[in-house]
């Protein structure tokens, strides 16, 4: 590999690395609710990620388990021959190209859950069909629908939503916790410094 290569790799391992801390403290220790009078299919969304969630937000191809890839970057022992830009049909230049627009906002996933937050349910962007999607104006972050929860499946660079609704209202839980508190309503935010 040459130097320009391990360079890029690497700059992506840091992010990948540095998005894994961002995700757990976001998605794997707390669930969601978001509501819009606007949404038709359902009242109201619970998002609930796991491990394994992860890796599709990152759009690397790996031979680790989706599991064992979010375990290494978390812990810090992924490493650049873990994971490479080969995917099935795809031109690597493109792959490369669609690696570095989504880890570059791995970092700033809190942003995704503002009070300028919108959603669309049933969003589709080429090939990538969401049940439901939520934009902050700099990325987009599509859910696929479990039989009771929304999972996250694919991070997209600007607001990719065609039809916007206004969020009223995004609470959240701790995992495992029974009752959902408001968190974002109107134009009131907390953070996620506990």
């Amino acid at each position: 590999m040459d130097n320009q290569q391990t360079e890029f790799k690497e700059n992506i391992l840091a992010l990948i690395c540095e998005g894994a801390q961002k995700y757990k403290t976001i998605f794997l220790d707390y669930e969601y609710e978001i509501s819009s009078k606007a949404f038709s299919n359902e009242k109201s969304y619970i998002i609930s990620a796991t491990k394994s969630n992860f890796l599709h937000l990152t759009g690397v191809n790996t031979k680790l388990s989706a599991e064992q890839f979010f375990n290494k970057a978390f812990d810090k022992s992924l490493r650049v021959n873990d994971f490479d830009f080969c995917k099935k049909c795809q031109n690597k230049t493109m792959v490369k190209g669609s690696v570095r627009r989504k880890v570059g906002f791995l970092p700033f996933l809190e942003n995704i859950f503002s009070a300028e937050t919108l959603a669309e349910e049933n969003f589709v962007k080429g090939r990538v069909v969401c049940m439901l999607a939520v934009s902050e104006n700099a990325f987009t972050l599509g859910f696929i629908a479990t039989p009771t929860k929304c999972r996250p499946k694919t991070l997209l660079k600007g607001n990719l939503l065609k039809n916007p609704c206004k969020i009223d209202s995004i609470r959240r839980r701790r995992k495992g916790g029974q009752d959902f508190e408001d968190f974002i309503s109107g134009n009131c935010s907390d953070t996620f410094d506990d």
